[in-house]
């Protein structure tokens, strides 16, 4: 498309009141980003520098939940959290799932849900495998468990992590169990 022409329609989206670039371009910046990234590493840094926890988000997702039961579960897609730069636990840990696949597939990068005995809201993150350990990437949690937030590891088990996450003082927490799982619902 010639530069007059986006720069058109770019304008008639302020215009309309649409906020953000248009979809046509966020895909294509965050797979040139991604393209240059060599580590989860770089995962985290983006996350931990560019993240920003959205409450308004979460309540909404809460809702869905209570009326639509696991199925109610949104995440959106990475590129979406790369421009948007915002969204709750579930955003952040699709976001790591879809770049680390991208940087090495080796990783193996899959959801793990911590079921808060205290709950909701319960939490979901991403593990992944290295050297024949598992990692945790939570760049998603909320104002009260910021002492989730990091990469941890290295575990052999994720009952290592869940000995982790119950030696935390976070207030309303408790880590019933912590499970690989498959996400419920969809993308957004």
């Amino acid at each position: 498309m010639p530069r007059r022409t986006q720069m058109m329609v770019i304008a008639a989206l302020l215009v309309a009141g649409l906020d953000g670039p248009p979809a046509w371009g966020q895909n294509a910046d965050y797979a040139a980003t991604v393209a240059q990234w060599t580590s989860y590493k770089d995962v985290a840094s983006w996350l931990d520098g560019n993240f920003i926890f959205d409450q308004g988000r979460q309540k909404a997702v809460l809702e869905r939940l209570r009326s639509q039961g696991p199925e109610g579960l949104l995440a959106h897609g990475a590129a979406t959290t790369f421009v948007h730069k915002s969204g709750y636990c579930t955003d952040a840990a699709e976001f790591a799932l879809e770049a680390l696949r991208s940087i090495n597939s080796e990783y193996n990068p899959r959801y793990v849900f911590i079921n808060n005995s205290n709950g909701p809201a319960n939490h979901w993150v991403i593990g992944f495998q290295m050297d024949g350990k598992i990692y945790i990437i939570d760049y998603g949690a909320g104002p009260e468990w910021q002492a989730m937030k990091g990469v941890h590891g290295p575990y052999d088990s994720l009952d290592e992590y869940k000995e982790f996450l119950a030696g935390l003082s976070i207030r309303r927490f408790r880590p019933e169990t912590v499970s690989w799982r498959n996400m419920p619902g969809q993308l957004d």
